[in-house]
């Protein structure tokens, strides 16, 4: 058995509780994308980007892709995408194998939210964030390059949970504010927002008002 082989094998056993994080370390190692796992950020989403699918309950899915459809047809980046967009986007992500997997996606870019992101100014229609928030450092600054890189009167949603994240996922997590300090850090950032929560999501659209 290869180690690639050996780690998806260990990685299922871990989903189902089993304790094998010192033999997953181990062949990690080995393996370019998941060497560092589980404290390398890039690393710790590569690997959850083959158990993303069973994360979110279809029900969910479906409540959040109809709270998304007024942006279809627009050019809409999805932010820290993930192996699943609602709408069809451009994705950036920090893990190739979310983006491998990801097939709502007209393009594919590997790259930072920490980071300036390579688009220029009033590059997209609309811009989306579903569950990515919780785990931005700079969101002033990934708020401000969402400004940057959406038309005047573009559209900004994210999507968090108004629940607590998954443990495994709390490791990752680097602020967890409440409702309405998200909805005023946003429109901190240029944006007029609409608020509301729908079973356990919170839910803000936001438009750009430059």
């Amino acid at each position: 058995m290869d180690f690639e082989n050996e780690f998806m094998c260990n990685l299922l056993k871990f989903q189902y509780g089993e304790e094998v994080e010192k033999k997953l370390k181990s062949s990690a190692k080995k393996i370019s994308w998941a060497k560092g796992w589980p404290e390398d950020d890039k690393a710790f989403w590569n690997t959850e980007a083959f158990m993303w699918g069973h994360k979110i309950e279809k029900e969910k899915r479906a409540l959040i892709q109809k709270e998304l459809d007024f942006l279809s047809g627009k050019k809409n980046l999805d932010l820290g995408c993930g192996s699943y967009s609602y709408i069809k986007s451009v994705g950036f992500d920090l893990s190739e194998k979310m983006l491998q997997f990801n097939d709502n996606l007209s393009e594919k870019i590997i790259g930072n939210v920490e980071k300036k992101m390579p688009f220029k100014d009033g590059e997209f229609d609309s811009v989306t964030a579903i569950f990515l928030l919780n785990y931005v450092q700079n969101y002033k600054q990934l708020l401000k390059e969402i400004n940057r890189i959406l038309v005047p009167k573009g559209n900004f949603t994210a999507v968090l949970s108004s629940t607590s994240v998954q443990s495994w996922h709390k490791q990752k997590e680097i602020n967890n504010f409440f409702a309405g300090k998200w909805k005023s850090i946003i429109e901190a950032a240029g944006f007029k927002v609409k608020f509301y929560e729908k079973d356990k999501f919170w839910l803000f659209k936001g438009l750009n008002n430059y």
